[in-house]
């Protein structure tokens, strides 16, 4: 039998290899290798996870938080321009009123005043918002 193929079938050499391994630090060597670099994973999704969230604070403090009060700033406008139209739609229809109560009027106390001075026609861009109820009639006609 070869030299080296007696070494390794010996006995004594693996208790010695072993007791080496145990006795040199060897297994300890292996185990703390082993939970250093599941320290260092750990130490690395900790580090990964950090990144993340300064990286949401950074989105949410520069890009969200600006459009959420642009958001909010844009649906104020629309109420306050939501309610100078609803004003607005109040005159008109008050004026409206005012001026056929005056054409009445004038068709009362002097019929020939308006002959003179007919009412202006209302004009095409006005008719949807001033008075609907005219296009209404002009499309049942055609």
């Amino acid at each position: 039998m070869p030299p080296l193929q007696q070494l390794f079938g010996s006995v004594e050499f693996w208790s010695a290899l072993i007791l080496a391994l145990i006795g040199g630090g060897g297994l300890g060597g292996l185990v703390g290798a082993w939970s250093n670099r599941r320290k260092t994973e750990a130490d690395i999704d900790g580090l990964t996870a950090d990144a993340a969230d300064k990286a949401v604070k950074i989105l949410t403090d520069s890009i969200i938080n600006p459009l959420r009060e642009q958001v909010t700033y844009q649906e104020q406008q629309i109420q306050h321009l939501e309610e100078v139209q609803r004003k607005y739609f109040t005159a008109v229809a008050y004026t409206r009123s005012l001026f056929h109560w005056l054409q009445s009027f004038c068709e009362i106390a002097e019929p020939e005043f308006l002959k003179r001075h007919p009412k202006p026609s209302l004009p095409d861009e006005l008719r949807p918002d001033v008075a609907p109820e005219t296009i209404i009639e002009s499309n049942k006609e055609e």
